[in-house]
């Protein structure tokens, strides 16, 4: 074994003493506010599955998670699989993810990054191509495409990194991973009949007894994602110097990629790519539509189980299945998958009221903010909340603060859709830290990435978000009308 080696080793070790200590020592200590002993239990082995996941490794931790949230107590073994891997949104990451890696097997990525690399409007512009992508996935997202749309992106972008000569870990391709996740999820996080407003709108309408205006809500949010995302691309080019001069194509390149022609597989299959999109976002944008209620019983898990199956059945001519469904399952991201399913059970527990975390955080917090100017308040909790979601449950954190500050606001006399929408905005920013949320987690656990490069676009991602708050902040008040 080398020095270097044995100093690595002696490194994850000491890490490894530190999660221990965290997740077994905290439980000795004594209860404070409302938490309860077993609270402090929880409490130790959240700290400690944090720790490890930024120190240390995502997918054994997040297993070692589900054994020592088990030890506390708080549920057994089979209730705490059960809550993680039976989670609907672990499912509907799941499958796309194995979805991805079908479309791979049938080539549609290789004819999409093909053709869009023989359109000339990209000759020796690498940083249009770039955006191109990043509009892509915006567009995508938009039309409630999810994560099938974000993983259809990364395949597409490594496919065009890889006939540019970039290897995997390559920066340019890191930020792209990660900004295609950003616009990917902000976008539709921001239409008003999607799920992410009507969940965080539902905290701040039980708390106030108002309903998020849903055209302020899609204006203000389109403006918001794009305007940063365009922000983020001109920095990762002029501050951070990304190398991209080769993410690009030529004339001689465009004649050549412009030769390769689909086949009948790839043909079919891009074509149901696109009915697979339609069933997913008309239904959801026109729910009155004949048949939506049948596209959304199914929703994305059906949806891509039809596709993938279509495939499964039909054969080659050498009389094999088009699609190799171990494949598909055997090259899926499972440190991200073992990570987004570990939190499912963790959330809970610090939501449960045996446990008093959440209610002690409550009781804590609400007197010290009645003494603030509001405006000072809005902002104060915006930078809060953007700091407390990267190492907690965004959608905990959500429930925890939006029915406490919402009301103080309007007690005040301050705009609360204001208060909302920036508080909104960075709970949906959540991508410094793998245990920041289920998208951090897509990030950091992509099979590719730098975990450095994950740590500085995230970090980029949630500044840029913060000083686009300050900047929008009399556009909002004019917009949101209160």
């Amino acid at each position: 074994m080398s020095e270097i080696t044995a100093k690595r080793n002696t490194t994850v070790y000491i890490h490894i003493l530190i999660m221990l200590l965290l997740t077994f020592g905290i439980g000795f200590l004594p209860p404070f506010g409302q938490i309860t002993a077993l609270g402090m239990k929880v409490l130790g082995v959240f700290l400690g599955i944090v720790y490890g996941w930024i120190f240390i490794d995502l997918l054994w931790v997040s297993f070692f998670g589900f054994a020592t949230l088990t030890m506390t107590g708080y549920c057994s073994a089979t209730e705490a699989f059960a809550a993680g891997f039976g989670n609907p949104t672990f499912l509907m990451t799941m499958l796309p993810a194995a979805f991805a890696t079908a479309l791979n097997q049938i080539g549609i990525s290789d004819g999409i990054a093909y053709w869009i690399l023989s359109r000339k409007i990209f000759i020796g512009r690498p940083w249009f191509l770039i955006t191109a992508i990043c509009a892509a996935a915006w567009l995508m997202g938009i039309f409630n495409g999810g994560m099938a749309a974000i993983f259809l992106m990364w395949t597409i972008t490594l496919k065009v990194g890889e006939i540019n000569g970039y290897k995997p870990g390559s920066r340019v391709l890191n930020m792209l991973i990660a900004l295609i996740v950003y616009v990917g999820m902000t976008a539709p996080a921001m239409i008003p009949f999607y799920g992410g407003v009507i969940l965080y709108g539902g905290f701040f309408t039980r708390a106030t007894e108002l309903s998020i205006p849903p055209l302020p809500m899609l204006v203000c949010g389109q403006i918001y994602i794009v305007a940063t995302i365009l922000i983020m691309i001109l920095i990762s080019r002029y501050i951070f110097k990304v190398e991209a001069a080769h993410f690009t194509t030529t004339e001689e390149l465009c004649q050549e990629y412009g030769k390769y022609k689909m086949n009948n597989y790839q043909k079919t299959g891009f074509i149901l790519l696109i009915f697979y999109f339609a069933v997913l976002m008309l239904p959801a944008i026109f729910p009155t539509l004949p048949g939506a209620a049948f596209c959304n019983s199914l929703g994305v898990i059906g949806w891509t189980i039809v596709y993938m199956t279509i495939f499964l059945i039909w054969r080659t001519e050498e009389g094999k299945p088009l699609v190799d469904l171990m494949q598909c399952f055997n090259s899926m991201p499972w440190a991200m998958l073992m990570l987004l399913a570990v939190t499912y059970p963790l959330a809970e527990a610090m939501e449960s009221t045996e446990v008093g975390i959440t209610a002690t955080i409550t009781a804590t917090v609400a007197p010290l903010l009645t003494q603030l100017n509001v405006t000072v308040l809005i902002l104060l909790t915006m930078l809060f909340m953007g700091f407390i979601t990267q190492f907690m449950h965004n959608i905990v954190m959500g429930a925890i603060f939006i029915p406490i500050i919402a009301p103080i606001v309007i007690a005040m006399g301050g705009n609360p859709y204001v208060c909302f929408f920036t508080m909104y905005v960075m709970l949906s920013c959540a991508y410094v830290t793998p245990a920041g949320s289920m998208m951090a987690g897509m990030v950091f656990g992509h099979e590719t990435m730098v975990r450095k490069d994950a740590y500085i676009f995230g970090l980029l991602f949630l500044i840029v978000a913060i000083v686009m708050m300050v900047v929008m902040m009399p556009l909002l008040n004019s917009i949101f009308v209160y």
